[in-house]
C-alpha cells in the first residue's frame, strides 16, 4: 500500500470536529469546577479518547468508518477498543459501494478468550441468535485470521445478500481458486454494524458461506437471517447452491 503523507487537518476540519465536542459539553456549573481542578487528569482521558481515532495511515474518510466500530463495539461489549497502529488497507475501486470490518483485538480479553462464542452471546442481546453448537470456539478450530494476532481491518462489498459472484461455488472450489472469503467472526460483527446502521439485517435470502472458518469436523460455517433471528451453522465443504455465497474479503 502506497504510504499516504501525513496532512494536518484544516482550520475547517477541526473546526466541525470542535463543534460536535463543544455541543457534547452539557456539563452543570459543578462538574465543570470539578473537571477545571483536574485539567490533567482530563488532558490524559482526551488524548486517549483521540488515540481512538488515530490509525496509521488514516484518510478522512476512513475517520468516519472507524467512529461507527466504536459504536459497534460499544453497543456489543460496553468498551471501545484501542484503534491506534491499525493500518487500514487501501480501499478497493471499482467494486461497487464498500464497507470496512475491524476486528479488535480487545474482544479476545472481553469474551474470556472465546471471541465467537463471546460475540454471539453478545449479539444475542440485540436479537435472537441460533447456533449449531453449544459453543463455536470449541467447534471452529480454523479461522483465516484471528484477533488474538492482533487488531486488523478488512474490506467487504456494502450489499444485504451475499456475493453474487459467489454462488454455486463450494468451499473446495473457492479454495482451489485461492479465495480469501471472510469468517464466522468477521461476519457476526458485520451483523451488528449492518443492524445498527440500517435497523434490517442481512442474509435473508441467501446464506454467507463462511470459507475462512472451518469445523472440527472440516464443515465450512455460515450465517444467514432465517426470518426468527441470526443463524451459526455449517456445510460440508463440497456443498454448493444458488443461495450459498462466500463473502469475498480485501486486506
Amino acid at each position: 500500500m502506497r504510504k499516504r503523507e501525513k496532512v494536518p487537518a484544516t482550520s475547517g476540519q477541526v473546526g466541525e470536529i470542535t463543534g460536535v465536542l463543544v455541543g457534547e459539553m452539557s456539563f452543570s456549573k459543578d462538574e465543570a469546577k470539578a473537571v477545571i481542578g483536574n485539567l490533567g487528569a482530563f488532558r490524559k482521558d482526551a488524548r486517549a479518547f483521540y488515540a481512538k481515532y488515530r490509525a496509521k495511515d488514516i484518510s478522512l474518510e476512513n475517520i468516519g468508518e472507524l467512529g461507527r466500530w466504536a459504536k459497534v463495539y460499544e453497543k456489543l461489549f460496553g468498551k471501545v477498543p484501542n484503534f491506534s497502529g491499525l493500518a487500514i488497507p487501501a480501499k478497493p475501486e471499482n467494486l461497487g459501494p464498500m464497507r470496512l470490518i475491524v476486528v479488535a483485538k480487545e474482544i479476545v480479553d472481553w469474551t474470556g478468550n472465546r471471541p465467537l462464542q463471546g460475540t454471539q452471546n453478545a449479539l444475542k442481546k440485540h436479537f435472537k441468535c441460533y447456533q449449531y453448537t453449544d459453543d463455536l470456539d470449541e467447534s471452529v478450530l480454523v479461522n483465516a485470521r484471528d484477533p488474538r494476532k492482533g487488531t486488523y481491518a478488512l474490506w467487504v462489498k456494502d450489499i444485504r445478500e451475499a456475493d453474487e459472484e459467489n454462488a454455486n461455488k463450494s468451499a473446495n472450489d473457492l479454495a482451489r481458486d485461492n479465495h480469501l472469503g471472510i469468517t464466522i467472526l468477521e461476519r457476526q460483527l458485520l451483523e451488528m454494524d449492518y443492524f445498527e446502521e440500517h435497523g434490517e439485517h442481512m442474509d435473508l435470502n441467501n446464506v454467507t458461506l463462511c470459507s475462512g472458518s472451518r469445523g472440527r469436523d472440516g464443515g465450512v460455517v455460515d450465517a444467514d437471517w432465517r426470518g426468527v433471528g441470526f443463524f451459526v451453522r455449517w456445510y460440508y465443504p463440497s456443498d454448493r447452491d444458488s443461495y450459498l455465497r462466500s463473502r469475498s474479503v480485501n486486506l
